[in-house]
């Protein structure tokens, strides 16, 4: 009988082969020739899978009868049975001539050898593919050798399966799904279903994946082979890459609870970890992280670390989750353990790709990834990242209008802004040139005012400073000299982050002014501090001198933190205070001599629909609170925004918004309606 499922680990067969020799001592010799009573016992134990016992008593037999073909048969198709295969076709060849036991082990040997590829893991420097790779040949030499033995060839075609899936080829092993027929397909065996699942969520059909997976079934605690994962971390992803996070949840959390801490291995007095539930407590953190729950996600990872600080897998994923949170450099540094932990694990090496992107460390990253993939230039993992990496460093391309109705002075009756960016690749690791042009106009009670700006910039990038330089001549209403503007952004740390941004003739100068032949230069700085995802706080400090001689000197402190985070979910609230002072009152624009308002905001973002790079948010902000200017009673201030974000494919972003915004002017409320239009196009 060939063997359908996972074949068992060496150690295993060495723990059987022990345990035959222990019960072939306390096994008494059988007299005279072998009885029917012998042989039917010997059948009953193979039966029900008690291999070691049925094979110490065929052992025994063999002894008084050495000759005695039926026994012979029974002892290759036991070991066969308990998986030593080679073992089994050995003894076989020795029998009298059967091509059809002989075909059966043929493809039982293939077989054994297809799953080792799979499970065992690889030598330093080997050629990650090589045993896989070998396992298919192999297995179409039994398809050809056996092609007019329909049993074996099926046998031999679902084992390729499995090899194809272990050598990351699983574009074919899609194909030979897809062209089966639904009876093919129902008749199925259960080790053939997880790879088959695996390759369709590579392939991103994870509803697919999930009913072969459903379909399989659990597998009973204790059961899993040694180097095999629990088939319900293949389901939990099933279920999260299909949308469905609390099936995931519950698939994954059953699982954690049906393995136990410690195993009571045979002959040990101490008990071991037991590595499946390991491996299952590990995942179930991971889905939360991929949920958005990075907090929750964050304690059951760091108590993990605790537990098994020497665990590469464990200090990677706590690595990765910190980047997500923000935390950039302790990511980089946890990674950096758990590669020196194991330096064969890809998923260190990926993290730490990817950490250097968000840094901006970029100088290192393309030799690090060429050396990727030569050395895994079929996984889906090292060519995500290479699209990611190509579309980060190519061409981008920024496009934002925004119009405008309502009766503000700063504004007038009706008004529009675009701003537009085209970035080329990046040169030498830090470099961009771009253009950029903007353009603004309104229609105001004296007339129609208008900016252009159009030019050239300059833009690189370091570990954890950005800074650009730009020159834009102005064209428009007034006399406008050439802006020259210039900034930086310098994240300090994983909490502190400072930027400035200064324009010899700045675009936040009001067109009203513009209109009376009135500019000024500008000058922005913005401290930021970010606990991590869920509490960050701004200062932000403004400085403009307009050629009127007014001096206009503001400053804004928001605080804002998550209050709500639910699976595609996600609420933030927040409180502004902003004041400002002129030097100089009457003049031709809005310009009182001190102002400031208070506000408190909220900002909810729901997640409509998320699969395989593409999203849709919804997004709603908030704002009310109280606005105060000098020589007025204070009133009320009010915003409203409501807008979309959908990214159809990676690399592309677009969005809209609605806003209202109401607030007193000179004691005057005056109201402001705006539709905002923004695309994006890079990475």
């Amino acid at each position: 009988m060939p063997i359908q499922g996972p074949i068992p680990a060496g150690c295993r067969r060495l723990a059987l082969v022990t345990a035959v020799c222990a019960a072939l001592s306390a096994t008494p010799a059988v007299a005279g020739a072998a009885s029917g009573d012998v042989a039917a016992t010997i059948d009953q134990l193979r039966a029900s899978g008690q291999w070691t016992r049925a094979l110490a008593l065929c052992e025994s037999a063999l002894r008084d009868h050495p000759d005695d073909a039926a026994l012979l048969r029974r002892q290759v198709a036991i070991l066969a049975d308990a998986g030593a295969a080679s073992r089994a076709r050995e003894l076989a060849r020795a029998l009298p001539a059967d091509p059809a036991l002989l075909a059966r082990l043929d493809a039982d040997v293939a077989a054994q050898r297809a799953r080792r590829a799979v499970r065992d893991p690889v030598a330093p420097g080997a050629d990650p593919y090589a045993a896989a790779d070998t396992a298919v040949r192999q297995l179409d030499a039994v398809i050809a050798r056996h092609a007019n033995a329909p049993a074996i060839v099926r046998r031999a075609w679902l084992d390729r399966l499995v090899a194809l899936h272990g050598a990351d080829r699983d574009a074919e092993v899609v194909a030979a799904y897809d062209a089966m027929g639904p009876a093919e397909r129902d008749a199925l065996p259960a080790y053939v279903l997880r790879p088959l699942a695996e390759a369709l969520l590579d392939r991103e059909r994870p509803e697919e994946a999930v009913r072969l997976l459903e379909r399989a079934g659990p597998v009973a605690p204790g059961s899993i082979p040694e180097g095999e994962s629990d088939p319900a971390i293949a389901l939990m992803y099933a279920y999260s890459e299909a949308g469905q996070y609390e099936p995931a949840r519950r698939t994954i959390d059953a699982a954690c609870a049906a393995q136990p801490v410690w195993l009571h291995e045979p002959g040990q007095s101490a008990p071991v970890a037991n590595p499946h539930r390991s491996e299952d407590d590990l995942n179930a953190a991971l889905l939360r992280g991929y949920a958005g729950l990075l907090a929750e996600a964050e304690a059951r990872l760091a108590a993990g670390v605790r537990e098994a600080p020497a665990s590469a897998s464990w200090r990677r994923e706590l690595g990765n989750n910190e980047r997500s949170r923000g935390w950039p450099r302790r990511a980089e540094q946890d990674l950096a353990i758990a590669r020196g932990l194991d330096p064969q694990d890809l998923g260190a090496r990926l993290g730490l790709l990817e950490t250097h992107r968000d840094l901006g460390d970029l100088a290192g990253v393309e030799p690090e990834l060429d050396a990727l993939e030569s050395r895994y230039p079929r996984n889906a993992q090292v060519q995500r990242a290479r699209r990611a990496w190509d579309r980060q460093r190519g061409w981008q391309f920024d496009l934002a209008q925004t119009f405008g109705r309502g009766n503000t002075p700063d504004y007038g009756d009706r008004d529009q802004d675009t701003l537009a960016t085209l970035a080329s690749p990046l040169l030498a690791g830090h470099w961009r040139i771009y253009g950029v042009a903007r353009h603004a106009q309104a229609s105001l009670p004296e007339g129609d005012a208008h900016r252009t700006d159009a030019g050239v910039g300059l833009r690189g990038q370091w570990r954890g400073v950005q800074a650009y330089l730009q020159a834009l001549p102005t064209r428009g209403t007034g006399d406008d000299p050439t802006a020259l503007e210039a900034g930086f952004d310098w994240a300090i740390g994983d909490h502190w982050a400072w930027s400035a941004d200064a324009s010899s003739a700045g675009a936040d100068i009001p067109l009203r002014a513009r209109y009376y032949g009135i500019h000024g230069r500008t000058l922005d700085s913005t401290v930021q501090w970010r606990a991590s995802d869920l509490l960050g706080a701004r200062l932000g400090l403004q400085a403009a001198n307009f050629s009127d001689g007014n001096r206009r000197r503001a400053a804004d402190l928001a605080l804002g933190g998550r209050v709500l985070t639910r699976p595609r979910l996600q609420l933030e609230l927040g409180a502004d205070l902003y004041a400002s002072h002129n030097t100089l009152a009457d003049t031709a624009y809005f310009n009182p001599r001190r102002d400031g308002a208070a506000t408190v905001t909220a900002h909810l973002d729901h997640v409509l629909a998320e699969r395989y790079g593409r999203s849709w948010h919804q997004l709603v902000d908030v704002a009310v609170g109280s606005y105060a200017q000098q020589g007025y009673a204070p009133g009320w201030v009010a915003e409203v925004g409501y807008g979309q974000a959908w990214q159809p494919r990676e690399g592309l972003g677009l969005g809209w918004r609605l806003g209202w915004h109401s607030q007193p002017y000179d004691g005057r409320r005056e109201t402001r309606a705006t539709l905002e239009l923004t695309l994006h196009w890079g990475e």
